[in-house]
Formats: structure tokens, sequence, C-alpha cells
């Protein structure tokens, strides 16, 4: 199966970052990619808030999907918590951040912020960066779990 570029996804804003980042790792945790887009729409720009980034909001979903614990196991909601705890610590060690307007330094989901990043092309060409950390980061992760 042919590994999707998050880079690539993102490229013409056809896909936002956490559709870039969970469609790309569809097919590893066994989606398909229209499952995934689909699921991922509301999540970009830290859901359209500034907040938690869509590219770690995307790895999430397919970590979450793979490592969801059964309802009432207690013991393995606990080391699912674990496991996205640390994905969330890599990808901070990482970029220094998880929330969206931390990471490009302006808040997209107001006028004005949504005004610099149109006058300022280097806040939203930190996206790709993101998407890619993200889904290289899921993927050790999910390498581990094997």
């Amino acid at each position: 199966m042919e590994k999707l570029s998050g880079r690539e996804l993102f490229k013409d804003h056809v896909y936002n970052c956490a559709q870039s980042t969970f469609v790309s790792l569809a097919e590893e945790v066994g989606l398909t990619r229209e499952m995934a887009f689909r699921l991922s729409s509301a999540f970009g720009g830290g859901a359209r808030s500034g907040n938690l980034c869509g590219a770690v909001s995307g790895a999430l979903m397919a970590l979450g999907y793979v490592k969801a614990n059964e309802p009432g196991d207690k013991e393995g909601q606990k080391e699912a918590y674990a496991f996205y705890i640390e994905f969330n610590r890599r990808f901070k060690e990482r970029f220094g951040a998880l929330n969206c307007r931390e990471l490009v330094g302006c808040d997209m989901s107001t006028p004005e912020g949504k005004a610099f990043s149109e006058a300022h092309p280097e806040v939203k060409a930190k996206c790709p960066e993101l998407i890619e950390g993200a889904i290289e980061i899921a993927r050790e992760m999910l390498a581990e779990i094997k």
C-alpha cells in the first residue's frame, strides 16, 4: 500500500491539517481514506479554535483507533491514555507546543489572525512540517506496538 504524504495532501488546502495527517495514516490502522477524511474534517486549525493542533488531532485519531480500550476496561484505558500522552510528549518535545496558535504564531480562528496568516505565508508554511512530524511520530509508535 502506498503511504500518502501529508505534505502533498495539505499542499493545495483541499485537505486540512487533521485530514492530511489522519488520511496518511488511515490504511495503516485499518480505515479507508474516505472515512478518515470525513471523520477528521472538523479538526483542522485546532478545530477552528486555535487550540490542539490539527496534525496532533489527526495522529491521535489514528492512534486511538488502534489503541482504544474495550468499554469498562479501566486498565486498558490507563494504558491507552499513557500511549496518547506519550505521543503528545514526543510532539511537544520536537515542536515546542501542542496548540495551533502557539505553533504557527497567530490565532487563525480570529479575523485578525486569519488576515495576518494571509498576509504572512510563512505562517501556514509551518503546517506541512507539523503534519509530517505528527505522521512520523505516530508511525514510530504504531511500530512499537506491533
